[in-house]
Order: C-alpha cells, then sequence, then structure tokens
C-alpha cells in the first residue's frame, strides 16, 4: 500500500483560509506517496488520531513562529504570526515523535522542529548575522547557495556527502540547536540548513525548499524519496 502522509499546512489569518502550494502535493504523488492535508484544530483527540492513521508528516513552509516558544521578545521582525498555527504545529510536532513516525520539515517547518523540541531561532538573519550570504530571494525555484552536509546524518545517507546547491528562501535561521537534535548541514556563512533527531528513525529538518523542483536537481529528489521509502515501511 501507498503510504499516507500527513501535510502541516498555512493559515491566513486576516481571511481565515487555510492553504498549501501545490507542489508539495505533486512530489508527494510523484513518489508515491498519498498526501493528506492535516486540518488545524487545538482538539488534541483529533490530531492523535490524524497521528494514528498516517504514515509520515511533511511540516509545510509559512510565516514566523511567536518568539514566546523559545523564551524571546519580539524584535519586531518576527511577522504573520498566527497562534492556532504555533499551538497546532507543536502538538502535531510533539504526538509524531511520540509516535516515531517519519517527519520531514521544510523551511518553517525545520524551525518549528527546533523550538517545539527545546531551541531558539535567530529571529532575523540580516539583522542579526550580518554577514551572512543572502537568505532570502524572491523566488525559491532558483538555486543560490551551496550547503555542507555532515557526515553521519540521514541527510548523507539520502544524498551523500558533500556540498550543493539549494534555493534560500527564509530571514529566519536556527540558533540554539534542539535537545536529541544534530546538525546535518550548513551553508558557507555558519548558518545551520539542516537538523536531525538523534534517537529516532527519520526526523529531518531543511531549511529549503526540495518541492520547488523545477530543475530535477538530485539532492531534492534524493531527499523526498528516501522520506517517501522510510514511510512506506512504517
Amino acid at each position: 500500500m501507498k503510504p499516507i502522509i500527513g501535510i502541516f499546512p498555512s493559515f491566513d489569518e486576516e481571511n481565515k483560509r487555510v492553504y498549501l502550494n501545490k507542489q508539495y502535493l505533486d512530489e508527494i504523488i510523484r513518489f508515491g506517496g498519498i498526501p493528506f492535508i492535516i486540518p488545524l484544530s487545538s482538539d488534541q483527540k483529533t490530531i492523535y488520531e490524524i497521528i494514528r492513521n498516517i504514515d509520515g508528516i511533511i511540516l509545510s513552509g509559512g510565516y514566523d513562529i511567536d518568539p514566546k516558544y523559545y523564551g524571546q521578545e519580539n524584535s519586531g521582525k518576527s511577522v504573520n504570526i498566527s497562534e492556532i498555527t504555533d499551538e497546532c504545529e507543536n502538538a502535531v510536532i510533539r504526538l509524531a515523535l511520540e509516535a516515531n513516525i517519519p517527519v520531514l520539515g521544510i523551511c518553517r517547518g525545520m524551525q518549528a522542529l527546533n523550538v517545539f523540541c527545546g531551541g531558539s531561532l535567530i529571529q532575523d538573519i540580516p539583522s542579526e548575522h550580518g554577514f551572512a550570504v543572502t537568505h532570502l530571494l524572491p523566488k525559491p525555484e532558483v538555486a543560490f547557495h551551496n550547503i555542507r552536509i555532515e557526515k553521519e546524518s540521514p541527510l548523507s545517507c539520502a544524498a551523500g556527502f558533500g556540498t550543493y546547491l539549494v534555493n534560500s528562501y527564509h530571514h529566519q535561521a536556527v540558533k540554539d540547536l534542539a535537545p536529541d537534535f544534530s546538525v546535518a548541514a550548513v551553508a558557507d556563512d555558519g548558518i545551520i540548513e539542516a537538523i536531525y533527531h538523534k534517537n529516532k528513525k527519520f526526523v529531518l529538518g531543511i531549511q529549503w525548499h526540495p518541492e520547488r523542483n523545477q530543475d530535477k536537481v538530485s539532492i531534492n529528489e534524493k531527499i523526498l524519496e528516501e522520506f517517501i521509502k522510510v514511510c512506506s515501511s512504517k
């Protein structure tokens, strides 16, 4: 049977709309999964039943997490915060880790893994890390900067050890790494670009967007292929 992949969506507070870029659905189907959009709900029983009936989770990109979740005041650089998104994603991550199902966090999804597991964020790379390369581009389809994959990480197992060119579409990044997580990849400026849980089968966060893979970049295809493969063996 094909694995069912739950996708955590974004939420438009102003218009009260749940939304998701179609590329997530397309890529899951292309690599052999069945996509299921996780509803935003604060009901723990609903989330628990969803987790019990899916084989893996993708935490999609989106806007900023409220800094209160990592013990900081909002510097004014954390924007478009959605309380229901933060609350629900926190619960989804906690229950997914308890159930030991595979998780792939993409962009905000990687940041959520880090924050809701006890880490913190750089609220704005340009103002807090001024010597960084540009990480926020208007077109995330364009590969822009290098990452270096660390050895002995799930990312190395999926894509191979070495240096790769990835797209970049974020102004925040991991600051303090959550307990039980390790670094899987870094950019040339030292910004953490991928993390993984050391004690779980497959809990991987990546800062770029593999689903926006118009050029069929091999590292993106390998990550998605490996994720669906692990979910199939759940």
